[in-house]
């Protein structure tokens, strides 16, 4: 591969983008017509097409621009739900079917499980008739074969729950397969780093201040980095999930962000599922903190086949413990919402960024983790004072926020 590699970014992740022109690409990228503008100021070239997640539609556009996917060095996205596209637009038949054990609940859940990988018993409901025999007892969770966000996860206590959750539209409209899984009781973990050479050669867990299945019923989504030194046993059995896990899935270059639970029950570590991408929200930021790595420039590095850049083993930062959270307010229109500098001045929090304002129509944030009006990543002493600089941050940002009531939206 030539020194400036030559790249076809599927779909808009500016971060992504910024971080293959940080590393010496020359960047095509293919955008729903909403991003090319954005994509303009940034990318070489950029391929206008209706929709980036159907490997046709960006095929198409790069046959109207008179080019093919051969004739780029390396073909990627930062994109979870582009991922299986771009393998598919690049030809890599290897690369697809990692794609899909990356990126297919069902999938991915048999391959660690044949490797040895302890995780949930789950079934794929192709109709809802066969949910009464797809496992054997309840409590379960009925989620989509490749959602994210726990859009559309639905944990169902009994056979009446679950024949109503596959009554709601979002599963009627879809008309299935859906997956259904048994519920994992206990603690639930983000993992984040990444893989070169099949060496895990960053690991940062990060513990859930709720489980994340928890944001439909108001919980705070909310994650905070668990030092290695004070974490010793619980990074070692994480590790040695992660490894099996990989090697089946046949992620051997690359970042990840993996979700693991620690049962109530035995305290051992179970698999819950992973992607090939950075963990969202501000994950990076949290990451970089903690770690001192940036994952956007890892990931672009390895998904162009070139070295990571990270030459030393990465530690955890001695004297601070960061996590990241989302800001959110009821929903519905907004006449005021703080900045994100005043967000800034408080206990703690060293990066912020809102999202809404003036005008803005909050979304209801119980419906999925990646709907909200802002992000901040907190630091503290240690996990109790970052917890609790968390909660009071997220109780002052939902009361700062002005809604629009009927008679000033009139």
């Amino acid at each position: 591969m030539q020194q400036a590699p030559t790249v076809l970014h599927v779909g808009w992740m500016s971060r992504a983008v910024d971080a293959l022109v940080r590393s010496g690409a020359e960047v095509t990228c293919a955008v729903k017509p909403a991003d090319a503008p954005a994509a303009r100021t940034v990318c070489a070239r950029t391929i206008v097409v209706p929709d980036p997640t159907r490997s046709t539609d960006v095929l198409a556009g790069l046959a109207r621009a008179g080019l093919a996917a051969d004739a780029f060095d390396a073909v990627c996205s930062g994109l979870e739900f582009c991922l299986l596209d771009a393998a598919a637009i690049a030809g890599d038949q290897a690369g697809v079917s990692r794609a899909l054990a990356m990126r297919d609940k069902f999938v991915q859940k048999r391959g660690v499980r044949d490797a040895g990988v302890r995780t949930a018993d789950c079934a794929v409901l192709d109709e809802t008739g066969a949910a009464a025999t797809a496992l054997p007892s309840f409590p379960q969770v009925l989620k989509p074969l490749d959602g994210g966000g726990a859009r559309n996860t639905f944990l169902v206590a009994d056979e009446r729950e679950l024949t109503a959750a596959l009554g709601q539209p979002e599963f009627t409209a879809g008309g299935g397969p859906w997956l259904l899984e048994e519920y994992i009781p206990g603690v639930e973990f983000q993992v984040d780093g990444f893989v070169e050479g099949g060496e895990l050669r960053l690991m940062s867990i990060s513990r859930y201040v709720q489980n994340l299945i928890e944001v439909h019923s108001g919980g705070l989504v909310a994650h905070i980095v668990l030092p290695p030194r004070t974490h010793p046993e619980l990074y070692a059995k994480v590790r040695a999930l992660a490894e099996t896990a990989f090697k089946a899935l046949g992620h051997h270059d690359g970042v990840f962000h993996l979700e693991v639970f620690q049962h109530a029950e035995d305290g051992e570590i179970v698999f819950g599922e992973c992607g090939a991408r950075v963990g969202g929200g501000r994950t990076d930021e949290v990451v970089e903190r903690a770690f001192g790595v940036r994952l956007h420039d890892v990931w672009a590095r390895l998904a162009t086949g070139r070295p990571s850049g990270v030459t030393s083993s990465p530690g955890h930062a001695d004297d601070k413990v960061f996590g990241g959270m989302n800001l959110s307010a009821r929903p519905g229109p907004v006449r005021a919402v703080p900045s994100a500098g005043e967000v800034l001045d408080r206990p703690g929090v060293v990066y912020a960024e809102v999202s809404a304002g003036p005008g803005t129509v909050l979304p209801d944030t119980t419906e999925a983790t990646n709907l909200r009006a802002g992000l901040a990543v907190v630091s503290g002493a240690d996990e109790r004072e970052v917890e609790d600089r968390m909660r009071r941050l997220a109780d002052w940002f939902a009361a700062q926020v002005a809604q629009e009531t009927s008679d000033t939206a009139g």
